[in-house]
């Protein structure tokens, strides 16, 4: 840069930063290239060289046409926003952010909710093949079929932290697509199953494919939401889990009656693995991103600088969450050493063994609920439409279970409360004599899989007691790999010498319930315990102390003493 170039950018810089004596009077006195400079300056808080010469840029040749002017506008209000909020003023009102928050629901939710039933769609379509005799079909044992179950499960929670890492690096919007592509064409292939072999093969690319989606469609959302709208927003996706069922029942019941060439079961592998196919390729065109310059169409430009400017402000940790990464040399043993670190908190770790046992009798009888049902005898069409009346229960009472929890600020209650809702069931499923109508064994096994779904509810207990923005994100990864591990167990607990009623195996499902229950209580137990010694040792501490304290333990994150313990 020249001696010229320096003294313009010194000048440009200082008119940035300044503020006029008489406001008023240099209002009136300026000419029209000022006041777009004043505009325009507002928002270039990182005052370097680039952002100095992107200004310049923008006033000397003004907003272009198309997607560029929509972008260069936007900018503009942003750096409006900006400086009001630098000013300590509001720079949006409440209607606006209602708009706003609604446009992000149709805009961001709705497909994240179609992707999530992609996912749901392809990881339960076995399930559905099951009713039309794939197993017999494929030659593939009840064991076989546990081992397939349990290479998906471990092939999805070791892409869980990796995909993170892709997610950062190449971006929601391009990586997200090509794993539901991939997973589709897997679910293509599955027609062709003749043997364990090709079946096991096909588990694990998909539970690859589908473990790396989950954090990165966490992650995603948690950068067009703010902390307060996010627990309600993950509870509508994970309620899709459920309507999928409803849906897939009902497309299994039509696709494995076609007839022709192919048996029922390929016919259903084949069309949803099309329909699959078709929503990751429309992802990549679809899905809004923070990446781009224009976010989507439906965003005015104002709407557009609030989605960017209102997350960050409410968690400064999100303001760079969408910037590309870069791999370096020391990127692994970092990475690791973090892993370590978040596995190892020890206000984080009871979560994660929380959801390690919570969900597996749910989880148990969802997995065997075709198998279940053909053994007592139902046909394949009534195999498929039972399953529906759980799923419409599932999702009721976990969308106003994650209301509640958020309304009253409280996630121990209803974590026990979703537990008992399990036990009578699993207590009376257990105890009826084998003799009993086979429609009162399954209205306890759809009140079992009916229970409010926490699994959203401990997804914000972490969130709340994480305290630090690396530790929250990756905190949810380990917390989540937990869950699949327990999924690992859900799948082995039923064996083939247990079978029809699973005796054996329903006793150590109440056992783990009962552990589940207890594992909460404690958790309550401990976090008030430890905030009333961090309340005891804080008062001790002069308010000299206490500034200096602060300053010092801001690397400390959950374990600061004024940090309060969420229960």
């Amino acid at each position: 840069m020249n001696d010229e170039d320096y003294t313009q950018d010194e000048a440009l810089r200082r008119r940035l930063t300044s503020q006029p004596e008489n406001s008023e009077k240099q209002t009136s006195a300026n000419d029209d290239d000022d006041d777009i400079l004043a505009t325009e300056s507002s928002r270039l808080v990182d005052t370097s060289e680039d952002a100095l010469l992107d200004a310049k840029k923008s006033i000397a040749y003004g907003a272009v046409e198309g997607d560029e002017g929509i972008a260069d506008t936007e900018e503009i209000h942003r750096a409006e926003i900006e400086q009001l909020l630098a000013e300590g003023k509001p720079g949006w009102d409440d209607e606006e952010e209602d708009i706003i928050r609604r446009k992000l629901d149709y805009r961001v939710m709705i497909w994240a909710c179609v992707m999530f039933f992609s996912l749901q769609l392809v990881r339960n379509n076995i399930q559905n093949a099951i009713s039309a005799d794939f197993l017999l079909d494929a030659g593939i044992s009840q064991n076989e079929y546990n081992l397939g179950q349990t290479i998906f499960l471990i092939f999805f929670l070791l892409w869980e932290i990796p995909s993170q890492a892709l997610v950062r690096r190449f971006g929601a919007d391009i990586w997200l697509p090509i794993l539901m592509t991939l997973w589709s064409i897997m679910s293509i292939l599955q027609l062709l199953i003749k043997g364990p072999e090709l079946f096991l093969f096909t588990r694990a690319i998909i539970g690859s494919c589908e473990g790396g989606f989950v954090p990165g469609l966490t992650f995603y959302l948690s950068s067009f939401y703010k902390a307060n709208e996010l627990s309600m927003r993950y509870s509508w996706v994970w309620s899709t889990q459920s309507g999928t069922n409803v849906i897939g029942a009902l497309l299994a019941s039509g696709f494995i009656q076609i007839g022709g060439s192919l048996r029922g079961w390929q016919w259903l592998f084949l069309l949803e693995g099309i329909l699959c196919t078709a929503i990751g390729i429309s992802s990549f065109f679809v899905m809004p991103s923070l990446r781009t310059r224009v976010i989507a169409r439906v965003f005015t430009p104002r709407e557009s600088a609030i989605v960017r400017v209102r997350v960050s402000h409410d968690d400064p940790s999100k303001k760079n969450q969408q910037e590309k990464i870069t791999f370096k040399k020391d990127s692994l043993l970092s990475g690791l050493r973090t892993v370590y670190n978040t596995v190892t908190d020890r206000y984080l770790a009871p979560i994660f063994l929380l959801g390690f046992v919570a969900f597996v009798p749910a989880q148990t009888a969802n997995y065997y609920l075709t198998i279940t049902l053909r053994q007592l005898g139902f046909d394949q069409t009534a195999t498929n439409l039972l399953t529906i009346p759980y799923a419409i229960i599932n999702i009721t009472m976990t969308i106003w279970f994650s209301r509640l929890s958020d309304r009253y600020g409280v996630r121990w209650v209803f974590a026990v409360l979703s537990a008992l809702w399990v036990l009578p069931n699993l207590i009376l499923l257990e105890v009826i004599p084998d003799f009993s109508s086979r429609w009162l064994r399954f209205t306890f096994i759809t009140l079992i899989m009916g229970y409010p779904y926490y699994h959203p509810i401990l997804i914000s207990w972490i969130s709340a007691n994480a305290n630090n923005p690396d530790r929250r994100s990756l905190g949810f990864a380990v917390y989540n790999i937990a869950v699949q591990a327990g999924n690992i167990l859900a799948a082995n607990v039923y064996r083939e010498n247990d079978a029809p009623f699973y005796h054996r195996g329903n006793g150590v499902l109440i056992g783990l319930n009962v552990l589940s229950i207890l594992i909460v209580v404690l958790i309550r137990q401990y976090f008030q315990h430890e905030n009333r010694r961090r309340e005891k040792e804080w008062e001790q501490l002069d308010e000299y102390e206490r500034e200096e304290y602060i300053a010092a333990s801001k690397g400390l994150g959950n374990k600061q003493l004024h940090f309060k313990l969420k229960v």
